[in-house]
């Protein structure tokens, strides 16, 4: 009898062990992550389409978007159109949490967005075609 309780003990401290270590375990990971867990995105882009009047467009060509894309006439965007119906920075994609935002830019033409002219910023999805000047590009990813 007095070994059963002492094996009953023993057994008891080492669940309550087993527990302390699993949760020592689980804050560990949260600290080193940040809190975060790692949201896997599939890849994401622009298809060109219609390159339009401009030479550094190829039809078929994917534009990559990571982060943050901006669009325009200037050499500082990340895509330069050379084309005289678009602005010197006419539009940007973004991402904020999980979903791609297009933004006008208080563009001189505007920028469509599925045929419909864009006020502001939208969300962008799989599919979706953008016009700027004389291109058009389809979402991917």
């Amino acid at each position: 009898m007095v070994l059963l309780g002492f094996i009953m003990k023993i057994a008891i401290i080492g669940v309550v062990y087993i527990i302390i270590f699993v949760a020592l375990r689980i804050m560990y990971k949260d600290i080193k992550n940040g809190g975060k867990k790692k949201v896997k995105k599939e890849p994401f882009g622009l298809e060109i389409i219609k390159p339009g009047k401009n030479s550094n467009l190829k039809s078929g060509g994917v534009i990559p978007i990571q982060n943050n894309i901006t669009i325009g006439r200037k050499e500082d965007n990340m895509v330069v159109l050379n084309d005289e119906y678009v602005s010197g920075h006419h539009a940007r994609i973004y991402i904020k949490n999980t979903d791609y935002f297009l933004e006008d830019m208080n563009s001189t033409n505007g920028t469509r967005l599925n045929s419909n002219k864009l006020v502001g910023k939208s969300i962008i999805k799989k599919g979706d075609t953008i016009s700027i000047g004389t291109s058009e590009f389809k979402v991917i990813g």
